[in-house]
């Protein structure tokens, strides 16, 4: 099979066909990149004071009261991801798994809440599959029964620089559940991580194993935030990014992505009609010659 493999990708003719089909799909894809650019280029960039209510970009540093453990890096941080790519099963399909302490962004005019779950995360990884993979998967994920061949982990940090795009709304969560928010360990809102869970969990999946591995702190009195605000910033109908980069740098590079796709695309498929429609006139496949 890996002798066949390597056989077809060394074909001509089979990046020909690649081509033809593919070719068409990233000419769209340009076209798609360029309109979110555009979005992205179009949305007003607000302090958290001024903020208007719809979509809106912000900058500054990622604050909250207390932190949780990321479980492949080790590091302190508000928010994490882990992103499976791959496992033994086959599939293919990315599976995720985050974990949040109450998120704000604090731009010196005030605190905004963030909800960061559906964002696109345009971060610096913090780790790629670490001994302490599996464990953090089979542990903390839905999957626990995948062990990932491939594993990524994307991290927020206390003072972490970050541009955020996304929708400023009414905060569905605005008013405190007393029938949900039941104890120590009941999450916030959407789903926040409480300070007693986020050390629960990190004495249950991570000091058992080492115990000088860091634990969750305390950044600063609870009192200081607002876990219920009247307003946040979360997935709505437009674009809904988090990124250490500048909106500038994140624009560039969406825009030579869309050169590409725009040019390339028909490129690749007139290079492959021709690849194809050459061999097969060699071949004596059709009745002229080329």
């Amino acid at each position: 099979m890996g002798q066949l493999l390597i056989w077809l990708l060394s074909q001509p003719l089979f990046w020909a066909v690649m081509a033809v089909i593919f070719g068409p799909f990233f000419f769209l894809r340009g076209f798609r990149v360029l309109q979110r650019t555009r979005v992205i280029m179009d949305t007003p960039t607000s302090t958290v004071r001024a903020a208007a209510m719809g979509r809106i970009e912000v900058k500054g540093k990622a604050v909250g009261p207390y932190t949780i453990v990321a479980p492949m890096s080790l590091c302190e941080c508000l928010y994490y991801r882990i992103v499976i790519e791959k496992n033994p099963q086959g599939d293919l399909k990315k599976l995720a798994r985050e974990l949040c302490a109450p998120l704000f962004i604090d731009d010196g005019t005030g605190k905004l809440m963030i909800y960061p779950e559906g964002a696109e995360l345009r971060l610096q990884r913090s780790s790629e599959r670490s001994d302490y993979a599996k464990l953090a998967v089979a542990a903390m994920s839905r999957f626990p029964t995948e062990k990932p061949e491939f594993s990524q982990e994307y991290c927020i940090r206390p003072g972490d620089e970050i541009f955020v795009i996304g929708t400023l709304q009414e905060n569905p969560w605005a008013k405190r559940n007393p029938q949900a928010e039941t104890s120590e360990l009941s999450r916030i809102g959407p789903g926040f991580v409480s300070q007693d869970e986020a050390d629960l969990l990190q004495h249950e999946f991570l000091i058992g194993l080492n115990q000088s591995l860091p634990a969750g702190t305390q950044l600063a009195p609870c009192e200081e935030f607002d876990f219920h605000p009247p307003v946040i910033l979360m997935k709505g109908k437009g674009p809904f990014v988090i990124a250490t980069e500048s909106a500038r740098e994140m624009v560039q590079a969406l825009q030579w992505r869309s050169i590409i796709y725009i040019w390339g695309g028909p490129i690749a498929t007139l290079w492959g009609l021709w690849e194809i429609l050459s061999k097969a006139s060699a071949a004596g496949w059709l009745p002229w010659s080329l």
